[in-house]
């Protein structure tokens, strides 16, 4: 892919990202191969079946990225993923982007209705998939796929014996060679290709440069005082750009990757004890389901942990609580992220409970934020408006959707999260929700996030969602979702009551109340809204007294 093909940042943006010292030639093979140097034998990899040293990874990654130039790939050409958190997921991405090529996440749910529109647009060459199960087919999958997408020529299959019409991750492995790469890649050249929401006819892609990558990671690693002694378990997939800056912290700092292939309470808790990391990366709904399941209430084997640093949602201050008091010698912090601007709050390690809990800090050097209202204008402290965002890793724009790349900035360059925030006299950020969750009940507005914090932290409930129901008299009315503790129950009457005794405004109670088996969540446990209300068309609704 040629630099024209994407967008880029501003000539007087660039010059100033490389003035401020944020921007430098460092790519991400530049880590990995100075920690095998420096460390050649430490654990740089640890998976359910075996470790990987620092050497053995940079040998590893080199040899495939000389095995997929010599199947013809080149600079800038794309290759896929769609691999759970394993060791193979790592030496792919540390190849690929040694190659100079693009890597483009998958996430695992995806099947192949979702991926031809992403593939198609990322004009992908390659994908590497993981080998077939009774659930799902992957390389049969991504062979289908290959007829429909023009560009897709190979499927590597990266766990087990490759059926026929595909090849093996590890036979490429093997077979490449350990020379230099002939044509290393630049900091400002292309390399991870991640889709956010959009429609299938206008994907949402953000595509990355080293620059910004390697940039966050000098910045944020320090930030959180990761270093080469520590051990890191991130829970996020390496599939979403949250999952792959917390690889490149740990890579940056040169420290030790704990890998829990796939999210369960059980896996998690296990991770945990097992893995013995030092900072846990984590969504707020790995905690709350684990908690809930009981997984947690024995402290043994926790003393390792010193951070949890908790992102990907808004985390209700009560579970951040709940995890602090099990660990024996840890503490529960948050940052903020999204994929168009990768991690730009923290907060202080040493603050007091009270804001770690409830804010997501401030903003790492490097990065402004402001809150505004709907008409543009910027809000004053402890105002409630929409977080905006610039800085030396806000991307330049969508990869080919103009449409998007307008609704998304302010006239003056600033990028508009989406999400509703405040912001108070330290800088220090507590998100409050999103624009679009807002439910218009009768003309008041009102922001389920609070509520639904509230009734997540009842003793029955695992996790809540509040979504809009249509009204022909008041035009939206609440409905809630709920999942159910093993053995729990839960009335609507219980609901109201329990809000009553916690003093909730009657006209923000839900008006509807729905039970199921589990939430729709996106790859990094983000509950979809949208699928919820969709459930919704058709059904008559439960109103409160």
């Amino acid at each position: 892919m040629a630099q024209a093909d994407f967008p880029r940042h501003r000539r007087e943006d660039v010059a100033a990202f490389v003035a401020g010292g944020y921007w430098n030639a460092d790519t991400i093979a530049t880590y990995l191969r100075s920690w095998a140097e420096r460390t050649p034998d430490k654990v740089a990899i640890r998976g359910p079946n075996g470790a990987l040293s620092y050497r053995e990874t940079l040998a590893a990654a080199r040899r495939l990225a000389n095995a997929l130039l010599d199947l013809g790939l080149r600079k800038g050409d794309t290759v896929a993923i769609q691999l759970p958190n394993l060791p193979e997921f790592l030496i792919a991405y540390f190849g690929v982007t040694m190659m100079g090529g693009i890597l483009s996440t998958m996430h695992m749910p995806y099947r192949a209705g979702e991926m031809e529109p992403l593939l198609r647009h990322a004009s992908a060459r390659a994908v590497i998939a993981a080998a077939p199960t009774a659930a799902y087919d992957a390389p049969a999958t991504m062979r289908g796929l290959s007829r429909a997408v023009p560009s897709l020529e190979h499927v590597i299959v990266a766990t087990g014996p490759a059926p026929a019409g595909a090849l093996a991750l590890h036979d490429l492995i093997a077979r490449g060679s350990e020379r230099d790469i002939a044509d290393p890649p630049a900091a400002q050249d292309p390399c991870l290709l991640c889709f956010t929401s959009g429609t299938s006819a206008a994907p949402k892609g953000v595509l990355r440069t080293y620059e910004t990558l390697t940039a966050n990671a000098r910045v944020f690693a320090p930030e959180i005082r990761l270093t080469q002694d520590d051990v890191v378990m991130v829970a996020p997939p390496f599939t979403h750009v949250f999952g792959l800056c917390c690889v490149n912290l740990t890579l940056y700092a040169g420290a030790t990757n704990v890998l829990m292939p796939v999210f369960s309470p059980d896996a998690y808790a296990g991770t945990l004890r097992n893995g013995r990391p030092n900072m846990v990366f984590s969504a707020p709904a790995h905690v709350a389901a684990t908690i809930k399941a009981g997984l947690l209430d024995q402290r043994e084997g926790l003393d390792s942990i010193r951070d949890v640093i908790v992102a990907g949602s808004v985390c209700p201050p009560e579970v951040a609580a709940a995890l602090e008091q099990r660990l024996p010698r840890g503490r529960v912090g948050q940052l903020f992220g999204m994929t168009e601007v990768i991690l730009v709050m923290q907060t202080p390690l040493d603050a007091p409970p009270a804001l770690r809990h409830n804010s997501t800090g401030r903003c790492t050097r490097g990065i402004a934020a402001r809150i505004a209202a709907p008409d543009g204008h910027v809000l004053g402290a402890g105002a409630e408006g929409e977080l905006q965002l610039r800085g030396y890793s806000v991307f330049a724009g969508y990869l080919a959707n103009d449409a998007a790349n307008r609704a998304s900035f302010t006239a003056d360059g600033w990028f508009k999260t989406g999400d509703l925030a405040t912001m108070d006299g330290e800088g220090n950020v507590a998100i409050t929700g999103r624009v679009k969750d807002l439910i218009n009940r009768g003309g008041i507005k009102i922001n389920p996030t609070d509520l639904e914090n509230l009734i997540a932290a009842h003793d029955s409930v695992v996790q809540a969602a509040i979504v809009p129901m249509p009204d022909e008299i008041l035009g939206e009315k609440a409905c809630l979702f709920v999942t159910l503790a093993p053995g729990k129950t839960l009335t609507f009457e219980q609901l109201t009551g329990y809000l009553a005794d916690n003093d909730v405004a009657k006209m923000k109670w839900p008006e509807r109340l729905e039970i199921i088996a589990e939430m729709p969540m996106t790859p990094t446990r983000k509950i979809v809204k949208g699928e919820l209300a969709r459930r919704l068309t058709g059904t008559a609704a439960r109103i409160a007294p």
